[in-house]
């Protein structure tokens, strides 16, 4: 039996997949020998789209396994060039809420590696429900500092009525904005007066940008 067991091994790996369920099922398994399962994966990328490939990196990968790093690192290096969708990036909002750190972080590089490409998606996350989402896209914005970062900033700190979520837009129209960007500071003073905390955050952003 073990015999058999190695032939059919053998040829799978000789063979090229003759289509997408048999290179998923080949893939899914975690008994097969990396190399094949990298092949596996290579033609999974060849023949879907991004949107299906992070359906799948969110579905096998929940958990922050070393072994799984290559597959996740293979995954979204194939992205770059591929043209982006809604559903992309629906998609990849799942996977910045992954309980793997790793999956998380890789998500993280992606879109600070899409440069301008993100801004609409991150547009998105500025406008959800979920104050931490506001948040976590606040923090994508000010720290790869896209071009258009500090126009947003400007246009979501009049909107925004949650103040931790406006002491995070401050912190970083502080770090990243300029002169010009005083006015509408004091503005929120202003506007929050009885804001101990939000009055010492704006001067402290004040101070930040005259240097």
């Amino acid at each position: 039996m073990a015999l058999k067991k190695k032939q059919t091994t053998q040829q799978i790996e000789s063979k090229i997949f003759e289509d997408y369920i048999q290179a998923q099922i080949v893939f899914k398994n975690i008994n097969n020998s990396e190399d094949l399962r990298v092949d596996a994966l290579e033609f999974l990328i060849s023949e879907q789209s991004i949107n299906h490939m992070l359906k799948l990196t969110n579905m096998l990968f929940g958990e922050n396994k070393i072994e799984d790093h290559i597959y996740i690192d293979i995954i979204f290096n194939s992205f770059h060039g591929k043209n982006k969708t809604d559903k992309d990036y629906d998609e990849l909002l799942k996977t910045l809420q992954s309980t793997n750190v790793y999956l998380r972080n890789m998500a993280i590089k992606y879109l600070q590696e899409s440069n301008e490409e993100a801004i609409f998606f991150i547009e998105k996350l500025l406008k959800n429900d979920d104050k931490d989402i506001r948040i976590f896209a606040l923090n994508i914005l000010g720290d790869v500092k896209y071009d258009k970062s500090v126009d947003i900033l400007r246009y979501f700190l009049v909107l925004e009525k949650d103040i931790n979520v406006i002491m995070t837009a401050v912190d970083y129209i502080g770090e990243i904005g300029s002169i010009d960007d005083i006015a509408l500071l004091e503005s929120l003073k202003l506007e929050h007066k009885d804001n101990q905390y939000l009055i010492f955050g704006v001067d402290l952003a004040i101070d930040k940008i005259k240097g």
